[in-house]
């Protein structure tokens, strides 16, 4: 598993980005609003050299990459029950430094309909939502999806740092390159026959009503990597063809078999190739003490092609916030 150690020079470049997020914060800047800031743009050379080195896009091939410690910023304070709860200012070296991290990568960007149009979520079990299919869940599995697969513009890369994490639950990731499937499951995978709707996070009660548009499950990235695009939970199924039902359960049983957990602790960083890998979460029990698990996450979309017949979808007319917009 591809996790980067932080060693002493890194850990000072972690003090270094922590100390500047401190500073953004004391002139009144968020997570939401600090790339939107001039002051955010002059980033010391630094700081922003040392930061381009050592966060880097994932292989491809593997999907994904955890730095390890980068993000410590101390006792953050109770974990809230619900992301609505999360005070923007209370962690706001945490989200600002977080924020800052993935503008490297490319845009960063929220949902106008997600979590009140926040660029730093916090995904955190809520009460009464512990047995959906979002980030709010608990006690059952958060099965495999690419996040946000509905939309065409979906990130290309998913940043998650832990918060908090007594308990161990890790996050779970498979990649359709690393499954046994056949050439003829691939094939009957890239024809557009699913459709998914956004998941329950999403302020949206009429996506059913919306042309349905199908997409493809599977398409041939560069490097001969295979591209994701998957959320079962939120599928509806455009034909009846055996063996376009017998490919997609197949791609089901060998992202389940080929899964691993990937352990996450305080101040780690999981960097997720959205369109290499799907990701999901154990089960878990929550106290709801303010001791539970704890991550922020932030999307970015950087300028990777993707089928050029995604653009022809209407993503459910979901409008992104660009955090870079001032």
């Amino acid at each position: 598993m591809p996790v980067q150690e932080i060693n002493r020079a890194d850990r000072e470049l972690g003090k270094d980005l922590l100390r500047a997020a401190r500073t953004l914060a004391a002139g009144g800047a968020t997570g939401d609003t600090v790339l939107s800031a001039p002051d955010a743009r002059r980033l010391p050379q630094s700081l922003a050299a040392g930061l381009d080195e050592l966060v880097q896009p994932p292989d491809p091939h593997i999907g994904h990459r955890v730095v390890k410690g980068l993000l410590d910023c101390g006792d953050p304070g109770p974990t809230p029950l619900h992301w609505r709860a999360s005070d923007p200012r209370r962690n706001a070296d945490l989200d600002i430094a977080l924020a800052l991290v993935a503008s490297r990568l490319g845009r960063v960007f929220g949902w106008r309909n997600q979590q009140d149009g926040r660029i730093v979520h916090n995904i955190l079990p809520s009460p009464g939502q512990e047995r959906l299919q979002v980030g709010a869940g608990s006690v059952v599995p958060l099965a495999w999806h690419t996040e946000d697969a509905f939309h065409p513009y979906r990130a290309d890369i998913l940043l998650l740092a832990c918060v908090r994490n007594p308990d161990d639950v890790g996050s779970r990731l498979s990649s359709a390159t690393s499954a046994p499937l056949t050439a003829a499951d691939v094939e009957q995978l890239q024809r557009p026959l699913t459709v998914v709707l956004p998941d329950d996070s999403y302020a949206d009660r009429e996506a059913e009503l919306r042309r349905p548009i199908g997409i493809a499950t599977l398409w041939h990235r560069e490097h001969g990597a295979l591209g994701i695009r998957y959320d079962p939970s939120y599928t509806h199924r455009l034909t009846d063809d055996p063996d376009f039902i017998a490919a997609f359960d197949r791609l089901g049983h060998a992202l389940e078999a080929n899964g691993h957990v990937v352990p996450l602790e305080p101040g780690d960083l999981l960097i997720i190739d959205n369109d290499a890998v799907v990701h999901g979460r154990l089960a878990f029990t929550p106290r709801y003490d303010g001791s539970d698990r704890w991550l922020k996450r932030v999307l970015v979309r950087s300028p990777r092609p993707r089928p050029a017949r995604e653009r022809q979808e209407h993503g459910y007319d979901q409008e992104q916030v660009d955090a870079h917009a001032g």
